[in-house]
């Protein structure tokens, strides 16, 4: 009896569907996005940004990122670039997903600091005008809402929406982006 009844649970277990584990405690995984400015001028306002994730326990994860952004300010006739090197890093806390966590919404915060370089250091713009600074520290927080799906059992699919605000930066103190990016989970 013990027989028959090892072998049916065994058939059970063989022929039923066995799901990936996802977001295990101390899963590393590797992200790119890219990003954009609401609302961007005629020329293309972009944020890149990589990093690591690192999940700890219940879907909620550490991230650290290094991002290149770089926008244009209408001046005159002519656009001044700006450039951004952050290094950007917090904890993002899951809010709600599925049963089987194939689709996630997490609601991260962080700290960013980095430099701002304006006219790529170039003090004299185009019309002779001079720039009273060229680059300067920057520091502040984000804050991050993100809807993320996972497409096979290691590759996850990411959009986010950011709201940051920067201290000592020649762009506005509060400024938002909208974002897209892929993680790969090892």
């Amino acid at each position: 009896m013990h027989k028959i009844f090892l072998t049916v649970i065994f058939m059970m277990i063989m022929s039923s569907k066995i799901f990936a584990q996802q977001m295990i405690p101390k899963q590393i995984g590797i992200e790119f996005t890219y990003s954009v400015f609401p609302k961007s001028p005629e020329k293309q306002n972009y944020m890149l940004s990589t990093g690591l994730v690192s999940y700890s326990k219940n879907g909620n994860y550490f991230f650290g990122l290094a991002e290149y952004g770089r926008k244009y300010y209408k001046y005159t006739s002519g656009d001044i670039p700006i450039d951004s090197f952050l290094l950007s890093s917090g904890y993002s806390f899951y809010v709600w997903g599925d049963f089987m966590r194939n689709v996630n919404f997490n609601l991260g915060i962080g700290g960013l600091v980095g430099y701002e370089q304006i006219n790529r250091g170039d003090e004299l713009l185009y019309d002779g005008s001079k720039l009273n600074s060229t680059g300067n520290f920057i520091y502040g927080t984000n804050g991050k809402l993100s809807i993320e799906s996972y497409l096979t059992e290691h590759l996850v699919f990411l959009v986010n929406g950011q709201l940051r605000f920067l201290k000592n930066s020649q762009m506005v103190n509060f400024h938002s982006l909208l974002g897209v990016g892929i993680r790969y989970n090892f």
